[in-house]
This record gives C-alpha cells, structure tokens and sequence, in this order.
C-alpha cells in the first residue's frame, strides 16, 4: 500500500503541471497478450530459422524416450521460478503539443524450492512497483520531476520508448499498446536478478527450472561464465511456430517443420538437441502427454533450453536425464483453471500463483490510483 500512496501522491503532483486526461475509472488493467510468450521467443533469435546440427553426442536419433523418473530414483528439480505481472493503463499527460499514456504496473518474481517430501515454500520473492510514460513525448522538465517524485516513493520510471528485445515485436505508434511488452522486459530482467541470486545454492544434483526463454540477455549472460554448464533449464509452453529442422546431410537431407517434428514425437519422448547461437544455447522438445486427448501436436509439448557455455555438444546422457524428470513432474496439472494446463509443470504454476497473490488486486488499485 506504500508504494500506491506514493504513486497517488505523483499522480497528484504532476496533475498541476499538465493536462490530464484519466482513463475511465481511475486505472483500466491491460490484459496480456496470449500469444506474447511465441512472440518473445522469436523476437530472441529472429535471425536463425532453420536448425540443421544435433548437438549431442553421443546420439544422433531424431526421437529418444525418456520414461519418468521422479522423486523418489532422483530429486533433480529442487527450485522453481516464475514471474508474473498486473499493468494499468491510468490516463493520458497532455502537454501543449505533446501527450504520452501513462502505466502504473507490479512484477514479481518467486522462486519456490521443493522438500525430500515433495512440499514446497517460498524461497526468494521480490515485487517492484514501475511507473511508465514516453520520455520523448514529454519536456524535460516534466521528465526530471517524475524521476524525482518516483524514486522519493522507491518506484521505477521507464521510458516506453527505449528500445529493448521484448517490445521491440510492438509498434511504437501506438505506446499504449508498447506497454505490455516494457512491463514484460522488466519483469525478465527481475527474474534475471533472482538467478542470479539463487545460484550459488544450486548444484549438479539440485537444478532449478525457469519459466520461459533463457535466451533473453541478462538471463543468457549471466549463465555463460565460465565454461562448466549452470544447474538451470528454462522451459516455456508458448513458443515460436516457424523454424525448420534438418536431419541428414546431402541429397538424402530431410527437412522438416516443427509440426512435422512434433506430430511424430510420441509421449514420453524428447526430439534430438539443437543449437542457438553457434552453441551457446541448445534445445529440445519434450511431449509430457499422449496427443489423443489434445486438439493439435504441439499441445503437450514444452521446448527446453540449456545454456551452454563451453560451445561443445553436449553429453546425451544428461539431456535424458534432464527430461525424464520433466516428463515426471508433469503428474500434477491445473486442469481447468489455465488454459496452458498441458503443458504445465505444477510447481511452476505454484510459483506464478505464490507472486499473483502478492500483487495488489484490480479493486484496490482502481480505488488508489484516482487522478485528482
């Protein structure tokens, strides 16, 4: 409630400075797009479409089945993370010419760590309060005392039109519309610092699983020192729709989509590993569920991603080991309750339910965030 007075008391402030125009309401929460997440993990590695090296050794089969193995052969997933966010759109600043929307949004980002007996709790948990406006849409003077009155009330300022990879898939036409897609940056980028955090508590035998890409920069720069692979696999449920995948070499070459790919894995399998980035990142797909009670092939299936520092195929061994843990963690969904729940790994849902219920709800922010 601390950071609402204070972003109320800005609201208050820069209203006898210029023109506002309030959204209806007092604050109209922007609803996330459904498709961001495939978006995102395009806009990641936009320059590579088509993937024609398995990098693994020693196999080479396009398909492997990685039966279950859970807690009780292994306990190789320890850690969760997932990050989540609420993004309002407030009103418009009019000042003579220029005008900018203004945002008002919460992230956060929790780690839950899992017990011997399968219960878990809070680890780390951080939520931040952000407010947003175009920089260039403003004069200087406007800018400088949101700057002041944000960081007396400990609330980040961002600039919606400052370039980065997120909502760089988002038009700058139309900022309010770019919002979403700053929010979202923000947000990766705290879960980067949780990482970061959590790291020296991982090891070989205790992993943690991110939600989404780890492509992302500071995620990716902060798992590709030294030259021994990090315990952390990042798994997204959405992702992109369009690489084509090579198997073979010469005339006997065969190409295939990613629905073919996919079509053909069958439950409990994971596909051959490729590479991102000469190396520096691979990735595969893991079908957790038989396709029969699914509308289409690509239900199901998560796309895993292993950072990869040394560059140099890596140990198949340790790739089934990595997804038959994942295949056993699929016993537990939310059916019913999320739309994705096929391709869920439910301490991960866990832990996006344990940041969405620290964020401050809709009704309280609407009866807050009033202009004057």
């Amino acid at each position: 409630m601390r950071a609402l007075r204070g972003l109320r008391d800005i609201l208050k402030t820069i209203a006898q400075d210029v023109e506002v125009l309030p959204a209806v309401g007092g604050a109209v929460e922007d609803l996330e797009r459904p498709d961001f997440e495939e978006r995102e993990d395009q806009a990641l590695n936009e320059e590579e479409k088509v993937f024609e090296t398995i990098f693994e050794r020693p196999a080479r089969d396009p398909y492997r089945h990685v039966p279950p193995r859970g807690r009780s052969e292994q306990h190789l997933f320890r850690y969760f993370l997932d990050g989540s966010f609420r993004s309002y759109f407030l009103g418009t600043m009019l000042e003579h010419e220029r005008e900018s929307p203004v945002h008002y949004a919460q992230i956060g980002a929790c780690v839950l760590r899992r017990e011997d007996d399968g219960s878990v709790r809070r680890e780390i948990l951080r939520v931040e309060h952000i407010l947003l406006a175009g920089k260039q849409r403003l004069s200087k003077a406007v800018w400088w005392k949101l700057e002041d009155l944000a960081s007396a009330a400990s609330i980040k300022l961002l600039d919606l039109m400052e370039k980065d990879v997120v909502s760089a898939v988002l038009s700058d036409f139309d900022l309010r519309n770019k919002a979403g897609g700053k929010v979202r940056f923000a947000m990766r980028n705290l879960e980067a610092e949780v990482i970061e955090q959590i790291l020296p508590r991982l090891s070989m035998e205790r992993w943690l699983i991110a939600d989404g890409s780890l492509l992302f920069d500071p995620i990716l720069r902060r798992l590709s020192t030294g030259e021994e692979i990090k315990p952390v696999i990042g798994v997204s449920k959405n992702f992109r729709k369009d690489p084509q995948f090579v198997f073979g070499r010469g005339p006997r070459a065969e190409r295939r989509s990613i629905y073919k790919l996919l079509a053909d894995l069958q439950a409990e399998h994971r596909t051959a590993v490729f590479s991102a980035q000469g190396g520096r990142v691979v990735f595969w797909y893991v079908r957790l569920r038989e396709q029969k009670h699914l509308d289409y092939p690509l239900m199901g299936v998560v796309k895993v991603e292993l950072v990869n520092p040394s560059r140099e195929p890596v140990p198949s061994d340790l790739i089934d080991e990595i997804s038959q843990s994942l295949v056993a963690e699929r016993s537990v969904t939310p059916h019913g309750q999320d739309r994705r729940w096929h391709a869920h790994l439910y301490p991960i849902y866990l832990a996006e339910r344990a940041v969405k219920e620290n964020l401050v709800s809709r009704e309280v922010v609407q009866q807050f965030l009033k202009w004057r």
